[in-house]
């Protein structure tokens, strides 16, 4: 490998003409490079330096050592130094000696840039001879020692997590600002570039770009710019571009936060523990993600806070045959114990400017020696320099920042620790993991989030001891605080059953509030629930009785719950109640529909014969089943009628049941002749038990039973509309029912006497409107046309009382003209021969009352006749078909 030399000063008169020139270069350097390296060489005094420096001033001149990109990609690193006076005397003269890097070449064995620095290879002259050879290498500088860099490293430890978080911006976006870093001394600036390319991933190093001195920052295109304070002053407000870290006043928080990565690295350094950025560096992760270089540093019993443990510990799950056993236990136990400190780490101090194995290499896994955390490649790759012989060296941390501001420790570290331990405790000695375990132990009583901790074979018995007398009083405190969730409660429950923490007497009341919360929200019953139910079997028995009471007060929201929640019932104690709930709930026909298409009398007794105890002796089984298996539907008459036969009537007076019965009764469909079979039963069941408005409307029902037997006594009218009156308001289908069984054996049968005489008179509209219905159906028609003598007899009663008003005024024209007359138009000669005939048997002027009402035209003229007579002849009565 060979680098093309550049020397540039002040140089007398000669073939390439006088002052600031290139006075020796190797051969070949493309004019474009020399062009862009004289931009890049020049050097302006400081503001305050003497005019005329003695020897000794001169050497504490800054030096600008730079390692900066040129146009076509290649490199230029170079060192440039005042020298004072020029061959005319003149002062203001320097030397620079540059190195020309072409694209993709790097320093001869690996070197990082920054390991030139004060390099011995670097000329204060041009030399003799003309165009200098080029060079093969340019050893390390001697002024850039570990320690010397460590100690520097703690001096600005208030500004390294500052530095890191731009070196970070910039190595993910090319626009980031450029770094300022206000030395007074050149020295530092070199320092900072080693802090910096030592904790950058390898394949951002050697395009770091930088300068340790110049006067001019707003022309410097290096991504590290090194000045003096009073040349810092012009580059306020000028955050966008420049991000400006002056260490010689304190650090001000007017930029950005640091990063997680940024943080980590200057704990590190801090620590000296240099050698993990290296070891890091071969670990698998995405470049500037903290996890692995927080995990090694918190192998190394270096302090981190909260975020940083979490991020080692996600790591580590991802990661675990990454680190040697050794290692593994060793962060366990530093994330398990606050304060823990390691007993013994092995580093192997490495130069900070040293390329190590190539990235992406690691030393970890089966071939890892435990005994050697920090292995170094055993031989360098192409291209890299030999790492020193390993030297033995120990480095302790105390853990003090365990969590937040108050001392706790944050939600996410938790998860973290125990996502860890379900990954690596079963590899854990039993000392190593019980205080992980121990830990989680802890944030599962203490904290705000849920923390599910690991199975009590985690803790060691003395550490278990030591948990139960510890959290024993905040584990009962939280199961018995009923302001609290009740899964904080279960998880404290199933807690203290692992540290053996007695909270027997707190499970009744647990329960009580368990059975109201799921009942409220059935969907509360998840794992965690149907877990601590297996573990505890006295929550498990003590929530079944609180269900199976919350049964009898409210069956359909027990039901629900047990249709979404796969909650056993199997108890050795009877719990009639819940099993009906069961019954209904696991049923393949499901709870009740109301819809009236399934057996539902036989799921009563499947419903009853799942309490497992009698009826008979637990009437009120009988209300809650009903409740089951009806819901908010009402039974069927036929089904009340079932039920009251099967079950008995004391039994549905002793359990309260028979209202139900009533209400089927009194909700019946009009027309079932179950309907007012029910009545009858229910007046003969319960005589002293209705109420005085029900046993009415029974009453009504009874009688509509009566009418269609043929047994009821004449006054069928009055009788109706009497009862009606003492059961108002009565429910339509109860008046339906009645109004219809009347108006039809009017229609059809009439009784004896004068009943559509009391109809008329009773003056009623529902019942007049029941009549004109039922006249209007088929069956009517059909009879009015097959029978003369059924027409004759509806001519004769439709035409009764013309001059009544009120209800049958309304309905009697309509009858004639609507119901009547279109059957009549329709008849022939013949028919209408027989319908007259039947009429001249009644008497009177029936027949020609016909003839005349049956001409067209002749209604009005009917009508007025009617309307004169007000009697007919004494001893003749309207009464039924002949």
């Amino acid at each position: 490998m060979s680098l093309g030399q550049l020397h540039y000063t002040s140089a007398p008169p000669g073939p390439d003409g006088s002052g600031f020139r290139f006075t020796a270069l190797t051969p070949g350097l493309p004019q474009s490079v020399l062009r862009e390296a004289e931009q890049l060489i020049g050097y302006e005094p400081p503001r305050n330096a003497p005019a005329r420096p003695s020897a000794a001033e001169l050497d504490s001149f800054p030096r600008a050592f730079s390692y900066s990109e040129l146009s076509d990609g290649s490199r230029l690193l170079a060192r440039t130094v005042y020298t004072g006076a020029d061959y005319s005397g003149r002062w203001g003269n320097f030397h620079a000696h540059a190195v020309h890097l072409a694209p993709g070449q790097r320093l001869p064995d690996g070197a990082l840039p920054v390991s030139a620095w004060e390099s011995p290879g670097w000329a204060t002259a041009t030399p003799e001879g003309g165009a200098p050879p080029p060079l093969s290498a340019l050893p390390p500088s001697s002024g850039l020692d570990r320690d010397g860099l460590i100690a520097f490293a703690a001096s600005r430890a208030p500004w390294l997590a500052a530095v890191f978080t731009d070196l970070q911006r910039q190595a993910e976006d090319e626009t980031a600002p450029q770094i300022v870093l206000v030395e007074r001394d050149s020295a530092d600036v070199a320092r900072w570039v080693v802090l910096a390319s030592t904790v950058l991933p390898r394949t951002a190093v050697h395009r770091l770009t930088f300068t340790t001195y110049t006067r001019r920052p707003h022309l410097a295109g290096q991504r590290i710019i090194g000045v003096l304070p009073d040349d810092a002053l012009g580059l306020a407000g000028s955050g966008r571009r420049h991000r400006v870290h002056d260490c010689a006043v304190p650090p001000a928080p007017d930029g950005p936060g640091p990063t997680p990565w940024a943080v980590a690295a200057a704990r590190i350094w801090s620590a000296g523990a240099i050698e993990l950025f290296q070891y890091a560096d071969r670990l698998p992760g995405e470049p500037f993600t903290p996890g692995p270089l927080s995990a090694l540093a918190l192998c190394a019993g270096i302090d981190l806070p909260s975020p940083h443990r979490t991020a080692a510990a996600r790591w580590a799950c991802e990661h675990p045959s990454e680190l040697s056993q050794e290692e593994l236990e060793g962060l366990v136990q530093t994330l398990a114990e606050p304060g823990y400190t390691p007993a013994e780490i092995r580093h192997t101090p490495v130069e900070p400017w040293r390329t190590p194995t190539e990235p992406g290499q690691t030393s970890a896994g089966p071939g890892h020696t435990p005994t050697e955390p920090w292995p170094t490649p055993t031989a360098p790759q192409p291209g890299e320099a030999p790492l020193p012989a390993a030297e033995t060296g120990t480095k302790t941390g105390a853990r003090t920042e365990t969590g937040t501001e108050t001392g706790t420790t944050p939600p996410a570290e938790t998860a973290a620790l125990a996502e860890l331990f379900a990954r690596v405790g079963s590899a854990l000695r039993p000392q190593i993991a019980a205080p992980l375990a121990a830990r989680l132990f802890t944030a599962a009583v203490r904290s705000a989030e849920p923390v599910r901790p690991p199975d009590r074979g985690a803790l060691t018995d003395e550490v278990a001891r030591r948990l139960a007398a510890e959290l024993g009083p905040e584990l009962r405190a939280g199961i018995a605080d009923a302001a609290a969730d009740t899964g904080r409660a279960l998880q404290l429950l199933r807690v203290a059953g692992a540290l053996g923490v007695d909270c027997a007497d707190l499970v009744p009341s647990l329960a009580h509030r368990l059975a109201s919360a799921l009942l409220a929200d059935p969907s509360a019953y998840g794992s965690e629930l149907h877990g601590t139910l297996a573990d505890r079997p006295d929550l498990r028995a003590a929530l079944l009785r609180e269900l199976d009471a919350a049964a009898g007060a409210a069956p359909a929201s027990v039901t629900v719950l047990l249709e979404r929640a796969p909650l056993e019932l199997e108890s050795p104690e009877a719990l009639p109640y819940l099993r009906m709930c069961g019954r209904i709930a696991r049923s393949p026909s499901g709870g009740g529909d109301g819809t009236g298409t399934r057996d539902r009398t036989g799921e009563l007794r499947a419903v009853l014969a799942a309490a497992g105890v009698s009826v008979v002796a637990h009437p009120p089984l009988l209300r809650i089943a009903f409740r089951l298996v009806w819901g908010s539907a009402t039974p069927t008459p036929e089904e009340a009628r079932y039920v009251l036969a099967e079950q008995g009537a004391d039994l549905h007076r002793t359990a309260a049941t028979w209202p139900f019965l009533v209400t089927a009764a009194l909700n019946g469909r009009p027309g079932d002749p179950h309907t007012d079979e029910l009545a009858h039963e229910l007046l003969t069941a319960f005589p002293t038990l209705l109420p005085p408005r029900d046993r009415a409307a029974l009453l009504l029902l009874e009688f509509a039973r009566d009418l269609r037997a043929g047994g009821a006594e004449p006054g069928w009218v009055d009788r109706i509309l009497g009862l009606r009156r003492a059961a108002e308001p009565v429910n339509p289908p109860v008046l339906e029912h009645v109004f219809g069984r009347l108006v039809r054996q009017l229609l059809h049968a009439p009784g004896p006497g004068r009943e559509l005489d009391d109809l008329i008179r009773g003056n009623d509209a529902d019942l007049c409107a029941a009549y004109e219905q039922a006249a209007r159906e088929d069956s009517v028609r059909d009879r009015l046309r097959r029978d003369p003598r059924y027409l004759a007899a509806r001519f004769v009663d439709w035409n009764a009382h013309p001059q009544a008003g009120g209800a049958w005024g309304k309905v009697r024209g309509p009858l004639l003209d609507g119901v009547l007359r279109p059957v009549v138009r329709a008849l022939g000669a013949q028919e209408l021969a027989a319908v007259e005939a039947a009429l001249t048997e009644r008497g009177g002027r029936y027949a020609e009352d016909f003839r005349a009402w049956n001409r067209p035209g002749a209604l009005s003229r009917l009508g007025l006749r009617f309307g004169s007579r007000d009697n007919r002849t004494p001893g003749r009565r309207r009464g039924g078909d002949s």
